[in-house]
């Protein structure tokens, strides 16, 4: 029997370096961590669904008739669409829940919890038994084609693939994925929303993809994984100057994510604290997505001698900042970065410290979704 009230949950992450590589056939090395989008989903008469955010409000919307909105709802649209379009699914009428402390727009990818999360409760709701395969697939087609955003698959496979105290190193050309430990020992990532806030979908975001595309066609090659350094150096006249420096990013952001796996593999933070402001340089000056109130972030960060290293993390133009420092020095470190970046620009960072967590998952029961602010 079809039970009538389903509990999920699906987490955030952060991603440790790979930045816009994703949809680039390159590698990423996300973790999910213990912030989470919550939801409930329960069948009720009709074909109407209606869902209810405790930070966004309400929407409702005709099961049997779906069409964006250009809202927060796209996302759970997008989902009861995706399951339409790639199962011939039949929905109920449904009231859906949603709670989070998954903070949106700050690159700890909300968006794709609440997708997770949402096809989650329905697999179970409906019995629909889709492999993880499956889920993080749907995940994505839903904002790739309903919402709009043309983002890669990192997002929707860590929230569907994620282990606990483990990074995920995964090629998205071939989808191979390797769980790495973190043996974290004395560090401890934290990440400082710069409290901008960027809506992906706004053409930015999309605008760097084609770009990334362009600049492949220029070179006559299908994927980045077939361009080595020095043939892009060889052909640097064949291309625009913006288009060369896109296509450098992701050559030399692909070596990053192989030398920092082999940092974490051996928990030499260091090393891996020098690969992440590498990859902060090259995307605010090659991929340039990055902001002057992330770049004073990180430039912060550069001068505590506790932190290793940092970037900027998510899609970029505003968002968050991720870093590597020691456990003991975290909340000095946070203090010095909040007061110094109010100075500058009269606005609240919020730093967090973050640990690493498991995949979605189905609640036997609910629990309510903690609301924690920053340190």
């Amino acid at each position: 029997m079809t039970r009538k009230c389903i509990h999920s949950l699906a987490p955030g992450r952060i991603n440790i370096i790979g930045e816009h590589t994703d949809y680039n056939d390159g590698y990423v090395l996300p973790v999910t961590i213990d912030r989470y989008v919550q939801v409930t989903v329960s069948e009720r008469q009709g074909d109407s669904i209606r869902v209810f955010s405790e930070e966004e409000g309400t929407c409702e919307f005709d099961s049997q008739a779906i069409s964006r909105s250009n809202n927060w709802c796209d996302y759970v649209k997008g989902i009861c669409w995706v399951l339409k379009e790639e199962k011939a699914v039949l929905l109920p009428g449904m009231e859906i829940r949603i709670s989070s402390t998954v903070p949106q727009g700050s690159g700890l990818s909300s968006s794709a919890a609440l997708e997770v999360a949402v096809l989650v409760a329905l697999d179970e709701l409906l019995k629909l038994e889709l492999s993880d395969q499956e889920k993080y697939t749907f995940a994505r087609r839903a904002e790739n084609d309903f919402v709009g955003v043309k983002c890669g698959v990192m997002d929707q496979f860590a929230a569907v693939m994620g282990k606990e105290k483990h990074a995920i190193f995964l090629d998205t050309q071939s989808m191979h994925h390797e769980y790495v430990p973190l043996d974290l020992g004395d560090y401890a990532f934290m990440v400082i929303d710069s409290g901008v806030r960027h809506s992906l979908s706004s053409g930015e975001y999309n605008r760097r993809r084609e770009e990334a595309n362009f600049a492949l066609r220029g070179l006559g090659k299908t994927s980045y994984r077939d361009l080595t350094i020095s043939e892009l150096l060889t052909a640097k006249k064949k291309l625009k100057p913006e288009h060369y420096r896109r296509a450098m990013h992701i050559i030399t952001e692909n070596e990053r994510v192989l030398d920092s796996v082999r940092s974490l593999k051996s928990s030499n933070f260091e090393n891996l604290g020098r690969f992440l402001l590498q990859s902060h340089e090259s995307l605010a000056y090659d991929y340039e997505v990055s902001c002057d109130e992330v770049d004073s972030i990180v430039s912060l960060l550069r001068e505590e001698s506790s932190v290793t290293g940092c970037r900027m993390m998510g899609g970029g133009f505003g968002g968050s900042v991720i870093a590597v420092c020691e456990t003991d020095e975290i909340d000095a470190v946070s203090e010095r970065v909040k007061n110094s970046y109010y100075e500058s620009f009269g606005m609240n960072a919020r730093v967090f410290l973050v640990r690493p967590d498991g995949k979605a998952r189905i609640l036997d029961t609910p629990h309510l979704v903690e609301r924690r602010e920053g340190l």
